[in-house]
Order: structure tokens, then sequence, then C-alpha cells
């Protein structure tokens, strides 16, 4: 997905970095830092909880400068995550890793897990999951709060700029 600012935006940014680079990079990576936390706020409300909220739990975001500018990630270190974003093809999962969440999601009493988790793991290799889309929703719902935070950024460095003698506005 790909968020946009505005032209004028991009030429006060461009303009920065020339013109002040320490300051731009400062207001670039304080706007990352906001918008990643932004987003991953979000991915996390719509992240499913599971049995154990590992997948939840391991949500994070993290935003850096680098040579080339700012670069914000929001990720997740368990592989589950993955799954939940993208759903799976058909394949039969062990029916024991299925039965905590059985238990925990669904309710099922101890003696009857086993033979739920059976049934849900036998139409997982039927069917596959479906995909959730927790990042990729949470990236939409958020996009225009998130450009807002990059198009106040490079108002801040056109204010910058502008109270520089000599810089070309």
């Amino acid at each position: 997905m790909n968020l946009t600012i505005t032209t004028r935006g991009m030429d006060a940014i461009q303009r920065g970095f020339a013109a002040a680079p320490k300051e731009t990079l400062r207001l670039l990576l304080a706007a990352m830092t906001q918008a990643t936390k932004l987003v991953e706020r979000e991915v996390t409300e719509r992240m499913p909880r599971g049995a154990t909220g590992l997948t939840v739990g391991s949500i994070s975001s993290d935003a850096f400068s680098t040579s080339a500018g700012v670069l914000g990630v929001v990720g997740s270190s368990q592989p589950s995550a993955v799954f939940v974003e993208l759903g799976t093809k058909p394949h039969m999962p062990p029916v024991a890793a299925l039965v905590p969440w059985v238990q925990a999601v669904l309710g099922v009493n101890a003696k009857d897990a086993p033979g739920v988790a059976f049934l849900i793991a036998r139409k997982i290799a039927i069917k596959g999951t479906e995909a959730k889309h927790p990042f990729e929703n949470a990236l939409i719902a958020t996009q225009s709060q998130v450009i807002g935070m990059f198009e106040t950024a490079a108002d801040q460095i056109a204010t910058v700029l502008a109270g520089r003698p000599g810089a070309a506005l």
C-alpha cells in the first residue's frame, strides 16, 4: 500500500534535507514514530486474540533514521502473524495444538476439546484458514492520519527553513 503526501509537502522535505538536514530528520523521525505507534495500536486492536495472546502481544513498532531518511516498521516476531494476515492454504494442523485454542476461544470443556479440535483441523485441511488482514486494515484505517502527520512535519520543516537566512523557500 502506498501513502502519498502533497507535492508541497515533498518540496519542503527536499528543501529541508538540503538546508537543514538535522532538523528535517528530527521532525520526520518524530512523525514516523507517531505514525508507527498509531498503526501498531490499530493492528493490535484488529489482531484476533487466540488462546495464548502471544501473537497480539508480539506486535511492535520502531522508527529510526537512516542515510536515506526515516524508516518505520510495524510487525510481529510470531510466525503466526503471517498466517493471520494472509490466511493459509489447506493443510492438516496438529490437533493437539488446536486444543488450547478450542478451550480458550470457543469455551469448550477439556473433555470435549480434542474432538472439536479434530473437527476444526479437518476443516482447515479442506479449506485452509481465512486471511484476516489486521496489518493491511490498520494501515487503511489510519492512512489519512499518517499522511497528516507527515504533512504537519513538512509544514514544520518549512517553518524552520523560513527562519534561516538564505534558505530557499
